[in-house]
Protein backbone atom coordinates (compact mmCIF):
# COMPACT_ATOMS: atom_id res chain seq x y z
CA UNK A 1 0.00 0.00 0.00
CA UNK A 2 1.35 3.88 0.92
CA UNK A 3 2.46 5.74 3.43
CA UNK A 4 -0.10 8.51 3.56
CA UNK A 5 2.88 11.30 4.92
CA UNK A 6 4.71 10.72 1.41
CA UNK A 7 4.15 13.73 -1.13
CA UNK A 8 5.82 15.16 -4.02
CA UNK A 9 7.80 18.20 -3.41
CA UNK A 10 9.07 21.24 -5.44
CA UNK A 11 10.90 20.01 -8.73
CA UNK A 12 8.87 16.85 -8.57
CA UNK A 13 10.92 15.35 -6.26
CA UNK A 14 9.73 12.85 -3.36
CA UNK A 15 9.40 13.88 -0.04
CA UNK A 16 9.33 11.29 2.31
CA UNK A 17 7.90 12.17 6.02
CA UNK A 18 8.32 9.18 7.78
CA UNK A 19 7.24 6.46 5.78
CA UNK A 20 9.12 3.82 3.43
CA UNK A 21 6.84 3.93 0.18
CA UNK A 22 7.15 7.29 -1.48
CA UNK A 23 3.80 6.71 -3.08
CA UNK A 24 1.66 9.80 -2.58
CA UNK A 25 -1.70 8.61 -0.70
CA UNK A 26 -1.38 5.14 -2.58
CA UNK A 27 -1.13 6.31 -6.21
CA UNK A 28 -4.26 9.00 -5.50
CA UNK A 29 -5.07 11.48 -7.25
CA UNK A 30 -5.32 14.91 -5.76
CA UNK A 31 -8.85 16.46 -5.06
CA UNK A 32 -10.58 18.23 -7.62
CA UNK A 33 -13.99 18.63 -5.93
CA UNK A 34 -14.76 21.98 -5.97
CA UNK A 35 -17.80 23.88 -4.21
CA UNK A 36 -19.44 26.77 -3.99
CA UNK A 37 -21.09 28.22 -0.73
CA UNK A 38 -23.78 31.22 -0.89
CA UNK A 39 -25.45 32.26 2.03
CA UNK A 40 -26.16 35.32 3.65
CA UNK A 41 -24.80 37.74 0.72
CA UNK A 42 -21.49 35.60 0.53
CA UNK A 43 -20.54 33.76 -2.39
CA UNK A 44 -17.01 31.35 -1.46
CA UNK A 45 -15.45 28.91 -3.28
CA UNK A 46 -13.79 25.33 -1.46
CA UNK A 47 -11.99 23.05 -3.01
CA UNK A 48 -13.30 19.58 -1.88
CA UNK A 49 -11.27 17.52 0.52
CA UNK A 50 -7.72 19.29 -0.82
CA UNK A 51 -7.44 21.93 1.86
CA UNK A 52 -8.06 24.96 -0.16
CA UNK A 53 -10.17 27.65 0.63
CA UNK A 54 -11.37 31.21 -1.31
CA UNK A 55 -9.19 31.01 -4.12
CA UNK A 56 -9.80 30.01 -7.87
CA UNK A 57 -6.44 28.05 -8.36
CA UNK A 58 -7.29 28.02 -11.98
CA UNK A 59 -6.96 31.50 -12.87
CA UNK A 60 -5.22 32.96 -9.58
CA UNK A 61 -8.07 35.14 -8.43
CA UNK A 62 -9.67 36.05 -5.07
CA UNK A 63 -13.17 33.83 -4.86
CA UNK A 64 -14.84 34.92 -1.63
CA UNK A 65 -17.03 37.54 -2.74
CA UNK A 66 -18.49 40.02 -0.21
CA UNK A 67 -20.72 41.42 -1.34
CA UNK A 68 -21.56 38.30 -3.48
CA UNK A 69 -22.63 39.58 -7.27
CA UNK A 70 -26.13 39.52 -8.72
CA UNK A 71 -24.55 38.75 -12.09
CA UNK A 72 -20.96 37.93 -13.76
CA UNK A 73 -21.40 41.61 -15.29
CA UNK A 74 -21.33 43.25 -11.19
CA UNK A 75 -17.93 43.68 -10.18
CA UNK A 76 -16.09 41.74 -7.94
CA UNK A 77 -15.31 42.76 -4.54
CA UNK A 78 -13.33 40.00 -2.30
CA UNK A 79 -12.35 40.30 1.39
CA UNK A 80 -10.04 37.22 1.50
CA UNK A 81 -7.61 36.05 -1.37
CA UNK A 82 -6.96 32.56 -0.08
CA UNK A 83 -7.07 30.44 3.06
CA UNK A 84 -6.38 26.51 3.96
CA UNK A 85 -6.15 23.89 6.34
CA UNK A 86 -2.69 23.30 8.49
CA UNK A 87 -3.12 20.62 10.93
CA UNK A 88 0.18 19.29 13.03
CA UNK A 89 0.35 17.14 15.64
CA UNK A 90 3.25 14.98 17.95
CA UNK A 91 3.45 11.04 16.39
CA UNK A 92 4.06 8.35 19.23
CA UNK A 93 7.79 9.30 19.22
CA UNK A 94 7.05 12.96 20.03
CA UNK A 95 7.84 13.72 16.28
CA UNK A 96 6.13 17.14 15.04
CA UNK A 97 3.78 16.62 11.87
CA UNK A 98 2.05 19.05 10.21
CA UNK A 99 -0.10 18.80 7.08
CA UNK A 100 -0.46 21.95 5.59
CA UNK A 101 -1.49 23.98 1.97
CA UNK A 102 0.43 26.14 1.11
CA UNK A 103 -0.72 27.29 -2.28
CA UNK A 104 0.29 23.88 -4.11
CA UNK A 105 3.54 25.30 -4.36
CA UNK A 106 5.25 22.25 -3.15
CA UNK A 107 3.44 19.22 -2.99
CA UNK A 108 0.06 17.83 -1.41
CA UNK A 109 -0.58 17.09 2.28
CA UNK A 110 -4.22 16.76 2.18
CA UNK A 111 -5.64 13.26 0.45
CA UNK A 112 -10.28 12.47 0.07
CA UNK A 113 -10.99 9.24 2.44
CA UNK A 114 -10.70 7.50 5.36
CA UNK A 115 -7.41 5.55 6.18
CA UNK A 116 -7.06 2.33 7.78
CA UNK A 117 -7.08 2.00 11.56
CA UNK A 118 -4.12 0.06 11.41
CA UNK A 119 -1.68 0.72 8.73
CA UNK A 120 -2.79 4.37 8.04
CA UNK A 121 -2.92 3.31 4.38
CA UNK A 122 -5.77 4.21 1.26
CA UNK A 123 -5.98 3.13 -2.00
CA UNK A 124 -7.16 5.38 -5.04
CA UNK A 125 -10.73 4.11 -5.30
CA UNK A 126 -11.17 5.16 -1.97
CA UNK A 127 -10.12 8.26 -2.55
CA UNK A 128 -11.71 8.85 -5.85
CA UNK A 129 -15.27 7.72 -3.22
CA UNK A 130 -14.68 10.41 -1.10
CA UNK A 131 -13.39 13.31 -3.00
CA UNK A 132 -16.69 14.81 -3.14
CA UNK A 133 -18.97 17.27 -1.02
CA UNK A 134 -21.58 15.59 1.20
CA UNK A 135 -23.84 18.62 1.71
CA UNK A 136 -26.73 19.18 4.08
CA UNK A 137 -28.42 21.95 5.88
CA UNK A 138 -29.03 22.97 9.08
CA UNK A 139 -32.86 23.06 8.36
CA UNK A 140 -32.60 19.17 7.14
CA UNK A 141 -30.72 18.23 9.97
CA UNK A 142 -32.96 20.26 12.61
CA UNK A 143 -36.19 17.80 10.69
CA UNK A 144 -34.67 14.29 10.52
CA UNK A 145 -33.71 15.07 14.37
CA UNK A 146 -37.20 16.11 15.27
CA UNK A 147 -38.73 13.22 12.87
CA UNK A 148 -36.77 10.63 14.97
CA UNK A 149 -37.20 12.24 18.35
CA UNK A 150 -40.85 12.14 17.89
CA UNK A 151 -40.55 7.77 16.81
CA UNK A 152 -38.59 7.76 19.96
CA UNK A 153 -41.10 9.26 21.94
CA UNK A 154 -43.88 7.89 20.59
CA UNK A 155 -42.62 4.63 21.39
CA UNK A 156 -41.60 5.12 24.83
CA UNK A 157 -45.04 6.98 25.79
CA UNK A 158 -47.32 5.22 23.20
CA UNK A 159 -48.14 8.30 20.75
CA UNK A 160 -48.53 9.00 18.03
CA UNK A 161 -46.19 12.67 17.35
CA UNK A 162 -44.33 11.29 14.20
CA UNK A 163 -47.23 10.13 12.55
CA UNK A 164 -49.12 13.41 13.45
CA UNK A 165 -46.05 16.10 12.85
CA UNK A 166 -44.74 14.43 9.86
CA UNK A 167 -47.46 12.50 7.62
CA UNK A 168 -45.12 12.60 4.48
CA UNK A 169 -41.67 12.71 5.78
CA UNK A 170 -39.14 11.32 3.80
CA UNK A 171 -35.19 10.75 5.00
CA UNK A 172 -33.47 12.68 2.65
CA UNK A 173 -30.60 11.13 0.43
CA UNK A 174 -28.42 13.72 2.03
CA UNK A 175 -28.39 12.22 5.41
CA UNK A 176 -28.93 8.50 4.29
CA UNK A 177 -25.89 8.83 2.03
CA UNK A 178 -23.64 10.50 4.62
CA UNK A 179 -20.76 8.84 5.14
CA UNK A 180 -21.23 8.18 8.90
CA UNK A 181 -19.34 5.07 9.46
CA UNK A 182 -16.56 3.91 7.83
CA UNK A 183 -15.95 0.33 6.00
CA UNK A 184 -14.99 -2.42 9.22
CA UNK A 185 -13.96 -4.60 5.63
CA UNK A 186 -11.23 -2.05 4.55
CA UNK A 187 -9.74 -1.23 8.25
CA UNK A 188 -11.54 2.30 8.48
CA UNK A 189 -13.36 3.27 11.88
CA UNK A 190 -16.83 1.97 12.74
Amino acid sequence: MNNAYSRIGPNNNVVNKGGTNPTPAAGCASATELSTLEFNNVRARLEGTGGSMWQNRADGIADYEIPKRSSQDDPKFTSIFAGSLWMGGQDVNGQLKIAAVTFRQSGNDFWPGPLNTTTAEIDAATCANFDKFFGVSRAMVDRFVAWYQAGIDDALNGTTTQLDEFPDYQVPDAILDWPAHGDLSLGQDW
